[in-house]
């Protein structure tokens, strides 16, 4: 389950983590003008008013502004809540006040998925994306694989201190931070933990925004006030009434495959060989050729998606159901974009053979390999950019 910042926020508070304590105002508020008058008049601005969706990108989309008054705070509202952020609607705004930051640091516990091993990972460049940092300044990035089931001060001490000993006090105060953040990220079955940024302001350290991330199989632990709807784009809309285990990311290869385990290692894969996923997508066990047809389809109204990885593993699910779904697909529309199919299992050789007649339509390939079929539909996609 992917909370909403202002949930984390709440996380945050019940474990001791420093943050902000916002107002949440719902779409069905907007229009309600004598509930916002009363709100505004117990507000002290600045203030910052933060689309909570569950999509990244909202700063650059414009889902956070500043204001400073009454009138800019209405204006803000309803600019807002009239936006879609890559495709998913604003439903609910976070007012925080508005914070001076000194210093803004990155910190996270993410399960990686290669080592199956806890990280932690630390930076002193923060409010920005992880993954820039690590291309423009590595050295900036401080990990920590945890071997043990209990997290030790000095394991997060020398993480800290290997890229941050700028100021001994503050290193000290976003120790005691990473030490209550692994103890909701352990309680809580967190997949991922991240503060990003956590700052300074004021000598005193701050958590400014949160991105919780708990295992499903796990969600009876989670608090009942944290249970809501999840967001969910048009396709996931439309996945959830097809019966479809769809969730939208932000590549541009298209993922299906039969086991979450199996969809999960394939997005793994693709990324370790440089491309990044559009979608997870598991057709479950013993799908039949329509479910296979219905995903295919699916994946491929993204208009983001370039390329198409399919990843099976054949055991009830038969290679031969896959291999007709997939050709009932592309015989009721023609798609542009390259496809790669790694079939393995129950009846593997009829599968390859109906599979055969789609090498004089599209760009296809056929493999055995999980590992190959990623790294080539990954160069497939580069080559045509």
């Amino acid at each position: 389950m992917n909370l909403y910042e202002y949930q984390g926020k709440k996380l945050f508070q019940k474990y001791g983590i420093p943050t902000t304590q916002g107002i949440v105002i719902n779409k069905d508020q907007e229009n309600d003008y004598i509930y916002l008058q009363e709100l505004m008049q117990g507000l002290s601005f600045p203030v910052v008013l933060k689309a909570q969706v569950k999509v990244g990108g909202r700063g650059k989309a414009g889902g956070i502004k500043i204001a400073k008054n009454n009138e800019e705070f209405m204006k803000y509202t309803k600019q807002i809540f009239s936006m879609e952020i890559k495709g998913v609607k604003v439903n609910k705004i976070l007012i925080d006040q508005y914070v001076e930051i000194e210093k803004e640091f990155y910190m996270s516990f993410i399960i990686d998925r290669t080592s199956s091993k806890t990280v932690f990972i630390f930076s002193p460049v923060g409010g920005v994306d992880i993954e820039e940092v690590a291309e423009k300044q590595p050295e900036k990035i401080s990990k920590k694989y945890l071997d043990e089931l209990d997290l030790f001060d000095f394991q997060i001490r020398e993480a800290i201190l290997s890229v941050y000993n700028e100021n001994l006090d503050h290193a000290k105060k976003i120790e005691s931070v990473a030490l209550k953040l692994y103890k909701l990220y352990k309680e809580n079955h967190c997949i991922l933990a991240e503060i990003n940024p956590l700052i300074i302001s004021k000598n005193e350290v701050l958590a400014l925004d949160s991105k919780i991330i708990t295992d499903d199989n796990a969600f009876y632990y989670i608090d009942d006030e944290l249970e809501e709807d999840e967001e969910r784009s048009v396709l996931e809309e439309e996945a959830k009434k097809q019966g479809l285990a769809y969730v939208e990311l932000n590549g541009n290869i298209g993922i299906i495959g039969n086991g979450a385990g199996l969809v999960m290692y394939t997005i793994d894969l693709v990324n370790l060989y440089g491309g990044k996923a559009a979608n997870f997508l598991d057709i479950g066990g013993g799908a039949r050729a329509d479910k296979v047809k219905q995903s295919v389809q699916l994946v491929l109204k993204n208009p983001n998606v370039k390329g198409l990885f399919i990843n099976i593993f054949g055991g009830i699910t038969r290679c031969d159901e896959v291999a007709n779904g997939i050709i009932e697909a592309y015989e009721e529309k023609r798609y542009d974009v390259p496809l790669v199919v790694r079939l393995q299992g129950t009846n593997y050789e009829e599968g390859k053979r109906i599979l055969e007649k789609l090498k004089e339509k599209i760009n296809f390939e056929l493999t055995e390999s999980a590992e190959k079929g990623a790294e080539m539909i990954v160069s497939f996609v580069r080559n045509r950019e």
